[in-house]
């Protein structure tokens, strides 16, 4: 899946239902306000899972209290519990300016579905050429779709009607594709001789849009070129 969709809830979920994802995690940034320098970044502080703690590039100890605190979102299920962890260590470290700009010291949130998305992050980490795969296979879609054919919004609204509009498009998309590797006579031939598992009727209006659409594609093409 693509990075954007790196989302602690969804990736938990899917564990919960035994689906194994693997999704980029997007690159942690640093704003212009904040004093934390890449080396002191949470990526940086080791978790241990055995005894709750995390530690800190240092050396030091931050530990939890045990209590779970609400992040709350823009809907309630977009919030999530999480616990704090922190150490005294803090006020006397040598670079505490490196790291953070709390007068208490730094603090880590750690969320309820941390355990689910560092699993996937490790899986990502081991599987980046499986990743690369998928990108190859799917991103050229997505792109010929939104960025050649403008189609970057859906012009109906309702889940059916939506699904509907989404579904013609990825059949222009597939014609095109099979148009290109195939060519239009290669096309319809096989689309003829094509043994369908469905009922008849199906497959007779099917395979007229298929005529239609590929023949109408062509011309447009061949008008393009000219």
């Amino acid at each position: 899946m693509d990075k954007g969709y790196h989302n602690g809830r969804e990736i938990s979920q899917c564990k919960d239902h035994n689906i194994t994802t693997i999704v980029a995690h997007p690159t942690p940034g640093i704003s212009k306000e904040s004093v934390t320098q890449p080396d002191y970044l949470v990526a940086k502080f080791i978790y241990n899972k055995e005894d709750d703690i995390y530690e800190c590039p240092q050396g030091e100890t931050l530990k939890t209290t045990g209590r779970w605190h609400k992040k709350t979102g823009r809907t309630e299920q977009s919030g999530y519990a999480f616990k704090k962890y922190r150490t005294s260590a803090c006020k006397e470290c040598p670079v505490k300016n490196l790291c953070t700009s709390r007068a208490g010291g730094r603090e880590i949130d750690r969320s309820q579905y941390a355990d689910a998305v560092e699993e996937n992050n490790q899986r990502y980490r081991e599987n980046k050429e499986l990743y690369r795969t998928r990108q190859e296979i799917n991103e050229h879609i997505f792109g010929t779709i939104k960025r050649q054919w403008g189609y970057n919004h859906t012009n109906l609204s309702g889940l059916d009607k939506v699904n509907g509009e989404h579904s013609l498009i990825m059949l222009v998309y597939n014609i095109k594709r099979s148009i290109n590797i195939l060519g239009v006579p290669d096309l319809i031939a096989k689309i003829k001789n094509w043994k369908s598992p469905y009922k008849v009727k199906g497959v007779f209006v099917l395979k007229r849009i298929y005529f239609r659409l590929s023949k109408d594609l062509l011309e447009i093409d061949l008008a393009i070129a000219a």
